[in-house]
């Protein structure tokens, strides 16, 4: 009887507390019910998910072709101006919104999960310079590191990689000078922990691959035995 009161109880002191603090949707703003986290049903269903695991030679995999030599590449939802992952990863980026970054994770490892994904050694997010961690707060792609290990099996190596130089914006920067703005930017902080695995490198977004590549190939110089890329959205 006791615990028949109590459910009841909190039950709708747990309706009082939305109805007067709501807890909005990160992609439209809409108040979030008691069955959804972060993100609304409606939202989930529309979101433009790739399934890039599932193909081999998808359009991410491709950008590292002649470039770098990558086991797989993928990335979870198609990014394009003013849509869903677009508005998602402004929230995370710019809006203290950690929770959506390991809300996004968790989603992801969850498709990989399901498609029995052939995890590699390591998960290395890659890290931001400490000027501008100091100045966001948080590095997002942590929260998504953090986000997928809620149901992959994987070791994290959230310190392994320190970002060293803190390169200008590759916003209207043609290929090859994105290259040359980030070809020396890396460093292997923990090369014990690098020597002879399989890495997984996680960022939030992939446009042409060059923040990726530099990383990558500053792991395999340390002893990587090879590299794989996810990522959260492709442009």
């Amino acid at each position: 009887m006791a615990n028949s009161w109590q459910k009841y109880y909190f039950g709708w002191l747990s309706a009082i507390e939305t109805l007067l603090f709501p807890i909005n949707c990160a992609a439209c703003g809409n108040s979030l019910n008691n069955q959804e986290d972060t993100v609304c049903i409606a939202c989930l269903y529309k979101l433009p998910r790739t399934n890039f695991h599932r193909v081999k030679d998808n359009p991410v995999a491709q950008k590292f072709d002649g470039r770098m030599p990558i086991n797989a590449g993928f990335s979870f939802l198609f990014f394009h101006k003013g849509n869903l992952a677009q508005i998602l990863l402004h929230q995370l980026k710019y809006k203290d919104r950690e929770d959506l970054g390991e809300r996004l994770g968790a989603m992801f490892a969850k498709d990989l999960k399901a498609d029995n994904y052939d995890l590699p050694d390591l998960l290395i997010p890659l890290p931001l310079h400490p000027a501008k961690l100091a100045l966001r707060g948080y590095n997002q792609c942590h929260s998504i590191a953090l986000g997928m290990t809620k149901h992959l099996d994987i070791e994290v190596g959230y310190n392994t990689v320190a970002r060293v130089v803190a390169n200008p914006t590759q916003t209207r920067k043609a290929r090859f000078d994105r290259w040359l703005n980030v070809a020396h930017i890396f460093e292997v902080a923990e090369p014990e922990k690098v020597l002879g695995r399989h890495i997984l490198l996680l960022d939030d977004v992939i446009t042409t691959g060059s923040t990726l590549e530099a990383c990558g190939r500053c792991l395999l110089e340390a002893g990587a035995r090879e590299i794989s890329i996810a990522t959260i959205a492709s442009a």
